[in-house]
């Protein structure tokens, strides 16, 4: 099995090779399978991420979320430690920590008290058992660590997922894993 930072390197590899309308057609069919699970239609709050380039962009997903009334929340990050925060348009937004638009918590209210939301979290790299590798921060396990009661749905391409992956003993495995290809893998618990 090869190291996490060879996973890293693959996938960025793999992330070059797509152009812009590629990511954003992958995103869409990404999208419109969240949009149809029960989870989703039944939840108040929905906790997001700002994409970076090569992501899965959900953009168009939070606009969906405000057109629907849902709350939304991203992410910011603060020492070791990430945060969301309420946002319900990407005016309140400004480059953050590796750049990635982050909301502001002067403006934004506080969402991490909201206990049942529905999270979409990204990752670099998954395997079938929904292990993830993400960017080597460890955030996203910090904080699922405080807050376990959110229902959680990591987004990929399908290019992104490999057989198996190295796990730590601190890594969550999300609930449930959506690629732009293969029907959902997981369930919520």
């Amino acid at each position: 099995m090869l190291e996490k930072k060879e996973y890293r390197r693959i996938v960025a590899e793999r992330r070059a090779l797509l152009s812009a309308e590629e990511i954003l057609e992958r995103s869409r069919r990404i999208m419109e399978k969240i949009l149809r699970l029960p989870f989703y239609k039944e939840t108040e709050t929905v906790f997001a991420y700002m994409s970076l380039p090569g992501e899965v962009q959900l953009q168009d997903f939070l606009i969906k979320c405000w057109a629907e009334g849902k709350r939304t929340a991203v992410p910011k990050i603060s020492g070791k430690e990430m945060h969301f925060y309420r946002i319900d348009s990407f005016g309140n937004l400004s480059p953050g920590a590796m750049s990635i638009l982050e909301p502001d918590p002067e403006i934004c209210p506080l969402a991490d008290g909201e206990e049942n939301a529905l999270m979409i979290m990204p990752g670099l790299a998954f395997d079938r058992e929904r292990h993830r590798i993400g960017y080597g921060g460890g955030y996203y396990d910090r904080y699922l660590e405080k807050h376990r009661s959110h229902k959680t749905i990591a987004v990929s391409f399908e290019f992104q997922l490999f057989d198996q992956l190295p796990m730590d003993d601190l890594d969550i495995v999300p609930d449930l894993l959506i690629t732009d290809q293969e029907e959902e893998a997981g369930r919520f618990l």
